[in-house]
């Protein structure tokens, strides 16, 4: 794969991307097409691995490989795409500290298949003089490096787990641009709103970096290029544009998946087919989902009553003479214990 001329954001590198798999669908092709012992060889948890979500089906990919007319991307919501694109600069600007040469912004290789698209790529330097986080010795003065940089939520980061998309995404990027290793930028704002994304997203360069400086952790993580998960990216890819050449369409769901990775694979394969509409009579599903809404309300009309009483009474502990007994939890729960017969 060589470098090529395109700018990231333009028009001609949307329509290069929309007949290639880019660096993130690289992940559900490895979800697809590697097995749970390929996954382990790799020091993968093949489980945890699988549980991600998805960012789309195999099954898409493949038609967006064929060009049928079947594939369309949803569109991330503003406000991750555009905080995304906002403090993107920022984090090129703490990657840059204490270097020598200047690390480089958005270069794009591809080749007629693929297409990666770099947030930061550079080469060590003394800064980068420290052992890998995920794998053993440290990097070397002069080897190339990628940098992929990823936005956390802070509920998200507090597990201190890295999502294994982003360790696919980044060790593809350098098995295609043949560099030695590549660090995760993980920045967390202190606060995280949709509202103050929304501020962040406009606010002039200087005053953004000012707040971020105050408002958000950067966070660098090394990984040494692990050659066997590079090896088998190369072969799940491999499978997938095999299946693509012999018209072999993959399923349009991983069968043992979560019901919610499955429903989501489903939403991306039909959301924007307008013929993928099913007669189905929901009259049944519409009346008991009614049901149970009036049931809810009916429920909380007299748990407030509860609550009252116990205000009043300064108790926690019910009866009632049918039997039936009720107390409130250290959590705050009301608990019912029914009538022995």
């Amino acid at each position: 794969m060589n470098r090529t001329k395109l700018k990231q954001g333009t028009l001609a590198w949307e329509k290069a991307r929309e007949t290639r798999i880019g660096g993130s669908e690289i992940f559900d092709i490895v979800r697809y097409y590697a097995s749970d012992d390929e996954l382990q060889n790799c020091g993968i948890n093949a489980e945890k691995f699988r549980a991600e979500r998805p960012y789309t089906s195999v099954w898409s990919l493949y038609h967006k490989m064929r060009r049928d007319g079947k594939y369309h991307r949803e569109a991330l919501a503003p406000e991750f795409a555009e905080y995304g694109h906002a403090v993107e600069p920022y984090g090129v600007y703490v990657l840059q500290k204490g270097r020598q040469k200047k690390v480089k912004p958005g270069e794009v290789y591809a080749d007629d298949k693929l297409i990666v698209s770099l947030d930061i790529s550079g080469t060590a330097e003394e800064i980068d003089d420290v052992p890998f986080d995920f794998g053993n010795g440290k990097p070397k003065k002069g080897q190339k490096f990628v940098c992929e940089q990823k936005t956390m939520m802070p509920q998200k980061a507090k597990g201190g787990c890295v999502p294994f998309k982003y360790i696919v995404q980044a060790q593809h990027q350098i098995m295609q641009t043949k560099a030695a290793f590549f660090i995760l930028q993980i920045m967390i704002l202190n606060d995280d709103t949709p509202f103050i994304r929304g501020r962040i997203c406009q606010m002039p360069r200087r005053k953004k970096f000012e707040y971020l400086n105050e408002n958000m952790a950067v966070k660098h993580l090394y990984f040494q290029n692990n050659q066997h998960l590079g090896e088998l990216i190369n072969t799940c890819t491999q499978r997938f544009f095999d299946a693509v050449a012999n018209k072999q369409e993959p399923t349009a769901y991983i069968e043992n998946d979560s019901q919610q990775n499955i429903i989501e694979c489903i939403r991306q394969n039909s959301l924007f087919d307008p013929d993928a509409v099913v007669e189905y009579d929901l009259k049944p599903y519409a009346e008991a989902k009614a049901r149970k809404d009036k049931s809810a309300s009916v429920l909380s009309a007299e748990l407030q009553k509860i609550i009252e009483t116990a205000k009043v009474k300064n108790a926690c502990k019910f009866k009632s003479e049918c039997g039936i007994s009720a107390s409130f939890s250290k959590n705050g729960r009301f608990l019912v214990k029914e009538r022995k017969i």
